[in-house]
């Protein structure tokens, strides 16, 4: 999964990535029953702390909870 953030958007880095998870469930990246990284994985992965994915995962709607963690 291919995350990119931007420290010049006003927008919080955790709504950066709940967009952006969207963005790829809905152009079809993403398909139901595809494993998504774990938090503490994406945390790595973006050099952000675990809280942050944490949040941006809280706010994914249900009904995306299809997708594996």
């Amino acid at each position: 999964m291919e995350i990119i953030l931007s420290s010049n958007s006003s927008k919080p880095i955790y709504t950066q990535i709940t967009e952006q998870i969207k963005a790829q469930i809905m152009d079809g990246t993403l398909r139901a029953g595809d494993p998504i990284p774990s938090m503490r994985s994406l945390a790595k992965s973006l050099h952000v702390s675990v809280i942050t994915v944490q949040r941006a995962y809280e706010e994914l709607p249900v009904s995306y909870t299809h997708l594996t963690l």
